[in-house]
């Protein structure tokens, strides 16, 4: 059974608990970690969905609140959906450097794939400059594993970045592409995921 990934169509701030904020924030929530959406329950063959949601997105990334505007048809899916969802991170949206809790709106067109399991490592970085001054040790052969235990900020430098496998529909598209493309051993340019910046590595396997 094929299970489902969505693509985004819109995203826009709608404020908090009035919707009608007197002044926007000066950053937008930024997808980073999407659960990949149930399978669908019918044999029926649907090429996509569309759906819309409201999503309340707390001041750590976290969604507080998933609401389905539009239903896929399917009262079971939308419910499973909803939880799955709820598991879904963002960049938060910032004030200046304050992180705030925001609402936002999002159109999404629901396709179906199969999983995309791959092997791979992460070195992210918040400044660009750094992350392009590694980018330039990688490509002169410095190991990928050593740089990030030294310079990576997420929790995966103790391991030296390593992920292992992988659901590549869990990254937002722009990642999910660049990986998709990327050969046994190779480096992807340094990739925007919210207020970081991350490149990422495929092994061929687990380490």
């Amino acid at each position: 059974m094929k299970t489902v990934v969505f693509t985004a169509l819109l995203l826009f701030l709608c404020g908090c608990a009035s919707l009608q904020p007197p002044e926007g924030p000066d950053t937008l929530p930024q997808l980073i970690y999407q659960a990949p959406l149930p399978p669908w329950p019918y044999s029926s063959f649907i090429q996509g969905i569309n759906l819309e949601l409201m999503l309340r997105i707390a001041s750590d990334g976290s969604v507080q609140k998933a609401l389905l505007l539009t239903s896929s048809g399917s009262s079971a899916w939308d419910s499973l959906a909803i939880a799955t969802i709820r598991q879904w991170r963002f960049s938060p949206a910032r004030m200046g450097t304050q992180p705030i809790a925001s609402w936002i709106q999002q159109k999404v067109r629901v396709y179906f794939e199969p999983p995309a399991p791959m092997v791979i490592s992460e070195l992210a970085c918040e400044d660009h400059g750094l992350i392009d001054s590694l980018y330039a040790l990688l490509a002169t052969g410095v190991p990928f594993d050593s740089l990030a235990r030294r310079y990576s900020v997420f929790a995966s430098r103790e391991k030296g970045g390593f992920l292992g496998e992988v659901d590549l529909r869990s990254f937002p598209t722009h990642v999910r592409r660049q990986l998709a493309n990327l050969r046994v051993g190779g480096i992807t340019k340094p990739l925007a995921l919210g207020q970081n910046v991350v490149i990422y590595k495929r092994l061929g396997r687990v380490q």
